[in-house]
Parts: structure tokens; C-alpha cells; sequence
């Protein structure tokens, strides 16, 4: 039987024996607005540079209330705890698995006690491929690759934070991957599928600065949006280079236009509800990644037959910036891996 598209995005480029350095994950995250709470897991798999250290997994988890409180953890797992299977598709590192309709996974959690999740996945919206050629997989430029094999889900099963446990059912989320020699050195990464009095639109967005040898390009944004079925990807060369893209603080403001119609809007993130993660390159660096799954977004699609359209995010957009995105922003750093 062919894999699907999310099947062959899901697929693990990591190896322990092979040659180079990597650095790879595949997370997932969702919201349970009821409860004013989120929920992050990401499962990594780092094979560092010689001279830079063994192969490892690492599992992270976050879980993040709207009063602030937060819980988070990583726990770092040598080459001989880690399974890889493409046929079916199944990751293991140490106690976590992740499967296509499964995650699972414990960590301990960096102010004492535990974090462990047991979930199930729906097949959801479809497989979002970010870049506009399949050879931009398989080739050295862009540097890092990212693709989202479940771009809109539900998820169902638990999340035990300590001693409470959180049921979880048909919270709206979504499932990624992403992987390249090192860890990125700039990036912005938005997600949303949870909006004010709509449960049929989905909005993804990426900017990142891509570096030629010592020549860093202009931003390379990609936009992607779904509404009532309606889909615009905006990915095409000259797309991505017009794309507006720029961040103050933990804010980030993007557009672009695709065939008349134009998508433009604002994520903002409190520091309060944001998460500081250190992710260690192959090389040994350090990249500071800045993780809010509690943010705000205001998003604006013009040029519609019926009209323009306003969508709104309260507490429920994902904003992540990282490496030189996350310079100067004043957030604890919570756990490294």
C-alpha cells in the first residue's frame, strides 16, 4: 500500500550510525479553550557533529494555564532507547511513542513531580507540505525542512500534570515535523485552529531568515489559510519574498497576497504565558526558543466576494519564535534538551 502524504512527511530522517550532524522533531499541540489551558509535546532526535557528543532522544512536554501557571520538562534518552519504524510509522524514545494516531510519553517535570500524556489523534484536515517543490525535501537549500502531516486535528485520551488528571476530548490541535543539519538559526512560527465562534478555519504561518554561505536572504514568510473549505497557500518564490513579515517583543505582525485575495494579521504573546526552551544544536550551540500556546491573533482576509473577513484568536493561537527571533526577549528559560 502507497503512504499518504502525512505518512511520507512523517517519515524520521534521523539515524544514529549515519553521517553529519541532524536535528529533528515531530510535536504536536492543542487547546481545551473550556479550560483555558494547553497542552505541547515535541519528540526530538539529535545525532550531534563528531567530537560534539552521542546520539540522543529527548521528550518535551509543556502544560500551560491561562493564570500562568506552567509545568514543563525534558528528558534526554541515549541512541539504544530509541525505535524508528517507517512501515507502519512508529517513533519510540524511552516510555514515549508516537504513531499515526497516537502519542504517548512521560517526562519529569523541572519543578518536581511529573508530566504524562496518553493520546489519540484523528486523521484531520490534511497534510500541509509548506514548500512549493517536492525537491526542496531532498535537496541542501532551504537548510531546514518543515512540513505539518496533521495541519488540524482533535485529540482525545489524557494529560496528568502532577497529581491531577486532564481529560481531553476533541481538543482541536495539530501535529508537525520539521528537521535539518542543525537547529534553525531564525525562526517565527504561528498555528491556529481554534476561533472566536468559527470551527472551520485554519491558519499556519513560518518566517524565517535562510543564509547563503555569509549572505543572509530578506525574510522568507509562508502563509497558509483555510476557511469553510475555501484553502490559499501562499508559497510560491516570489510570494514568500514579498511576504511582510516583522516582530517587536513577542509579537509578530505578517501578509502577503495570493490571486486578489490578501491575508494580513498580528500574534502577540504576555511573557507571563510564554515558555522559555533551550534547544541544543549538532554542533553543541544553544538556540533559545520562545513557546506560547496561549497567545492572541487578529487575522484579516480581504478581496473575498462577500467581503472582507476578520478572525479572531483569544488564548488560543500557538506563537513560537526562535534562535536570533528570540534575542532580547525577556522570558526564563524553563528546560533544555
Amino acid at each position: 500500500m502507497n503512504p499518504t502524504a502525512a505518512e511520507r512527511m512523517n517519515l524520521v530522517r534521523w539515524s544514529a550510525e549515519g553521517q553529519g550532524g541532524i536535528v529533528e522533531s515531530l510535536f504536536l499541540k492543542f487547546h481545551i479553550p473550556e479550560e483555558g489551558a494547553a497542552f505541547w509535546t515535541r519528540y526530538t532526535l539529535r545525532r550531534p557533529l563528531p567530537g560534539c557528543g552521542k546520539p540522543v532522544g529527548c521528550l518535551w512536554a509543556v502544560h500551560s494555564s491561562v493564570t500562568g501557571e506552567q509545568t514543563a520538562g525534558c528528558d534526554t534518552y541515549s541512541a539504544s532507547e530509541i525505535s524508528v519504524d517507517t512501515d507502519p510509522f512508529n517513533l519510540t524514545i524511552g516510555p514515549g511513542g508516537l504513531s499515526m494516531g497516537r502519542a504517548t510519553g512521560r517526562v519529569k517535570a523541572s519543578g518536581g513531580g511529573e508530566l504524562e500524556w496518553d493520546l489519540g489523534f484523528e486523521a484531520g484536515d490534511g497534510c500541509l507540505v509548506h514548500f512549493p517543490l517536492e525537491a526542496m525535501y531532498h535537496i541542501g537549500f532551504p537548510r531546514n525542512k518543515l512540513a505539518s502531516p496533521h495541519v488540524s486535528t482533535r485529540f482525545y485520551g489524557t494529560v496528568r500534570v502532577g497529581d491531577r488528571t486532564f481529560r481531553v476530548d476533541g481538543a482541536r490541535g495539530m501535529q508537525g515535523h520539521n528537521w535539518g543539519p542543525g537547529v534553525s538559526d531564525h525562526w517565527v512560527w504561528s498555528h491556529i485552529n481554534t476561533f472566536e465562534g468559527r470551527d472551520d478555519v485554519v491558519f499556519e504561518g513560518l518566517s524565517s531568515i535562510l543564509r547563503l554561505g555569509p549572505v543572509s536572504l530578506p525574510p522568507l514568510t509562508i502563509l497558509y489559510l483555510k476557511v469553510a473549505g475555501r484553502e490559499w497557500l501562499l508559497n510560491a518564490p516570489h510570494q514568500m519574498l514579498l511576504g511582510r513579515s516583522s516582530t517587536e517583543g513577542l509579537t509578530w505582525k505578517f501578509g502577503g497576497c495570493c490571486s486578489g485575495i490578501g491575508i494580513s494579521g498580528t500574534v502577540a504573546a504576555s511573557s507571563g504565558l510564554t515558555t522559555g526552551l533551550d534547544y541544543i544544536s549538532s554542533d553543541g550551540s544553544v538556540k533559545r526558543c520562545l513557546n506560547s500556546n496561549l497567545a492572541d491573533a487578529r487575522i484579516m482576509v480581504t478581496g473575498l466576494p462577500e467581503g472582507a473577513l476578520e478572525l479572531t484568536s483569544l488564548r488560543t493561537a500557538t506563537l513560537e519564535m526562535g534562535g536570533e527571533a528570540a534575542i532580547g526577549v525577556d522570558v526564563p528559560v524553563t528546560v533544555k534538551g
